[in-house]
């Protein structure tokens, strides 16, 4: 039994490296095709491929280690899943490696969605080569329009991550009630103050009233 259990932790060790290396590898290549070129000109062929604001993909390069190829890995696991790309930013800027990344949100290592994620690593990889190639020659960035991926709008925001939103907006929440509690609080006080005050007043109209009424 022990014998079984060490061989299928073996499998699965080797299957994460394996995944992890595919990553690596995608990255590593888009790095290379993007070298020789300033930032702003990848900067262009990316607005045009992806369809996103060069501020963001100036922030996301920053944040993804000065890398134009985890920006791509980036942006084709957003897009793949349909997830928000700040939620994968998010994630990944935390320390987790792309094995990590991508299992956090389903991508796990010999499944059919580890093999399609694949697929399309290996062909954006011939993509981006190809399409380098033709930039140098034609220094055109409207090339990368080919075979382009257009984000809706509500998937480019970065900030906080959907989750952290979440977080947030349930806070709000607690403190507004602990608000309301505190404000309710106080307005039944204030009544009994006011209850108060108001038999205070009576009381003292009484007396009054008999002391009027002792002298007349």
């Amino acid at each position: 039994m022990k014998k079984i259990i060490l061989t299928f932790a073996i499998a699965l060790t080797s299957l994460a490296m394996s995944a992890q290396g595919d990553y690596s590898n995608f990255v590593r290549d888009i790095d290379r095709y993007s070298r020789g070129y300033s930032n702003d000109q990848v900067v262009m062929l990316y607005q045009n491929h992806y369809g996103i604001p060069q501020s963001t993909l100036i922030q996301l390069y920053n944040g993804y280690g000065n890398s134009w190829g985890n920006v791509a890995l980036g942006l084709e696991i957003s897009h793949f899943l349909g997830i928000p790309i700040g939620d994968v930013y998010g994630y990944y800027i935390k320390g987790n490696g792309w094995g990590v990344t991508a299992q956090r949100y389903g991508i796990k290592p010999g499944s059919a969605e580890f093999h399609r994620m694949k697929s399309i690593m290996s062909n954006k990889n011939k993509y981006w080569r190809d399409i380098y190639r033709d930039y140098d020659r034609r220094r055109n960035p409207i090339i990368a329009r080919r075979g382009r991926i257009i984000f809706d709008d509500g998937m480019i925001i970065l900030g906080p991550s959907s989750k952290d939103i979440k977080k947030v907006n349930k806070q709000i929440e607690k403190r507004n009630k602990e608000i309301y509690k505190e404000q309710r609080k106080r307005e039944r006080e204030w009544k009994k103050q006011n209850r108060k005050i108001i038999r205070e007043q009576k009381k003292a109209e009484r007396r009054i009233k008999r002391i009027f009424g002792q002298v007349w």
